[in-house]
């Protein structure tokens, strides 16, 4: 089924053309050192790991022991088995800071029971209702992984309409609104408040202001853009509508740290 992936090769993860699926990833054994984001993070065995922003991953570096499934998920298919609950979208952002998920010794179990479930209905494309039991293993496979994130990741609860507004804030920033829109104000008028009520959200839900999680994702997509496009300054500017291509270089020098020839050379 191409909206689900079953993989043992863990450099799959930092490959583009699977961009568009979430991936989650239990190791048995070894370790792996993975390229995400501008830094590295490890994942190692009896661990789980959750990438909802798989082009965050540009390398990984397994031991050669190291032993793993990966389940990809394309992002639509999921996205309709995603449960309503206000921990997700907490549960998200700080997911895309730091996708390895720690587990109690009583997880671990559980975890590989997921996984193993979730590629025994795959498998099982007999089952009369084959689409509704995937979709519904999904959701499961969510909810259950979720569940363990929150118990290992303090928080606090938020009411429904705080992470309603949050998550439909990132949505727009999932969809590349920043290409055109880069104002808090702008994001605040499509939602139906006012920016400061905006901004009180995004730092009470996710401990950043609504102006870092526009920069985060479009600093990230300039970055690719740069790095595996090769696409010049100049058509980025324009593709991103800045106002001029010295405005968008020191744009890049502020929330990349380099300028985009430095980055491009890399």
């Amino acid at each position: 089924m191409k909206n689900v992936i079953i993989d043992q090769n863990v450099s799959n993860l930092a490959n583009e053309a699977l961009n568009n699926y979430h991936a989650f990833a239990y190791c048995y054994k070894g370790f792996c050192d993975i390229d995400y984001n501008g830094r590295t993070v490890t994942i190692r065995g009896n661990q789980c790991a959750i990438f909802l922003n798989k082009s965050f991953v540009t390398g990984t570096h397994p031991s050669p022991d190291f032993i793993c499934d990966v389940i990809y998920i394309e992002e639509s298919f999921l996205r309709q088995s995603s449960p309503r609950n206000p921990y997700i979208i907490q549960g998200t952002l700080a997911l895309y800071s730091n996708p390895i998920v720690e587990l109690e010794d009583s997880d671990q179990e559980l975890c590989i029971n997921l996984f193993a479930n979730f590629i025994r209905r795959l498998n099982g494309t007999n089952h009369k209702f084959y689409n509704d039991i995937l979709r519904v293993s999904a959701k499961m496979l969510m909810l259950d992984l979720f569940d363990i994130h929150s118990r290992t990741h303090v928080s606090e609860r938020y009411t429904q309409k705080s992470s309603d507004i949050m998550t439909r804030f990132i949505q727009m920033l999932q969809a590349r609104e920043y290409r055109y829109n880069r104002e808090v104000s702008f994001y605040a008028d499509q939602l139906n408040v006012v920016p400061k009520y905006l901004s009180e959200i995004c730092n009470k839900v996710s401990g950043y202001s609504a102006s870092y999680w526009i920069n985060k994702f479009t600093a990230q997509d300039i970055y690719e853009l740069l790095t595996k496009e090769g696409m010049s300054s100049a058509k980025i500017a324009e593709l991103f509508h800045f106002t001029s291509t010295s405005y968008f270089n020191r744009y890049a020098k502020r929330y990349l740290g380099a300028y985009p020839s430095e980055l491009r050379n890399k």
